[in-house]
């Protein structure tokens, strides 16, 4: 039974990675066009780094009750090129 409440965890945890990837990747998009990272960012902690022509940004939030904190992070050309 320990196995599959570990198992269940671990896919749940793989998923909300994929997600907080993809909604990195749209916030660091919105961020070089100029629009606001926070509403692609869906909950997570944000933190914009600009680096030289690039605007990155990283998510990270707790999952798993706060067992496991996931981050993911993505960046754009800055001026919407």
């Amino acid at each position: 039974m320990l196995a599959i409440g570990i198992a269940a965890g671990a896919v749940a945890a793989a998923a909300a990675q994929v997600g907080l990837e993809q909604s990195a990747g749209a916030a660091a998009r919105a961020a070089g066009r100029g629009d606001d990272p926070a509403r692609y960012a869906d909950g997570a902690r944000l933190r914009l780094e600009p680096q030289g022509e690039l605007l990155c940004v990283e998510l990270s939030r707790d999952a798993l009750g706060g067992a496991l904190t996931l981050s993911a992070r993505s960046c754009a050309h800055a001026g919407g090129r």
